[in-house]
C-alpha cells in the first residue's frame, strides 16, 4: 500500500527512511510505503496533533536537559512516543514507538526488537545504544506525567 500522507497513530510501530523521498510505516498489522520523506512525514504528524517537529523537540531538550537523539511526544494524550536509533541527519535513523515495544535482545552488532504482534525488527545499532535510547524516551515519558500530575 503506498500513502501520499500519514498520520503517526497508536498502531505505528516504526518509521525507516526507504528513498529520498519516501519512507516505510511498520504498523501492528500493516507495513506501508508513504510518499513523504522521514522528517517530513514526522513533522506532518507532530502538526496533526498541534506542534511541530521542531517544537517537540524543543520540549524534549527542555524536559531532558540534553541535545543529541532526542526522543519526541508526538502526541501527549495517546502518549506518541518515539525516539530515533541514530542522529536525526543520518539517512539508517529508525523511529521507534516506545509503547509498542515489547522486548529486544541483542543480535550480533545488532538489536532486534519485538513489537506486540510478535514483529521483529533488527535494527543497525547496538544494544547498548538502543537501550540507553529507550531510557531516555521512558524518562521523558515519566517527566511529562509527573508535569501533568503536578498540575492537577
Amino acid at each position: 500500500m503506498i500513502k501520499e500522507k500519514y498520520e503517526i497513530n497508536t498502531q505505528t510501530c516504526a518509521l525507516i527512511q526507504d528513498t529520498e523521498l519516501s519512507t516505510v510505516v511498520v504498523e501492528k498489522e500493516n507495513t506501508i510505503k508513504v510518499n513523504m520523506k522521514l522528517k517530513e512525514l514526522l513533522n506532518y504528524s507532530c502538526s496533526y496533533y498541534g506542534s511541530s517537529l521542531e517544537g517537540r523537540i524543543n520540549g524534549s531538550k527542555n524536559a531532558l536537559g540534553s541535545k543529541y537523539k532526542l526522543p519526541i511526544i508526538v502526541e501527549e494524550t495517546k502518549e506518541l512516543l518515539f525516539f530515533p536509533t541514530q542522529s536525526i541527519e543520518n539517512e539508517e535513523c529508525v523511529w521507534i514507538s516506545l509503547n509498542n515495544i515489547v522486548s529486544y535482545k541483542k543480535s550480533g552488532n545488532k538489536v532486534c526488537v519485538v513489537f506486540e504482534n510478535n514483529q521483529l525488527l533488527e535494527l543497525n545499532t547496538s544494544y547498548e545504544s538502543f537501550e540507553n535510547q529507550v531510557l531516555r524516551a521512558t524518562k521523558l515519558l515519566f517527566i511529562l506525567k509527573r508535569r501533568k500530575n503536578a498540575q492537577k
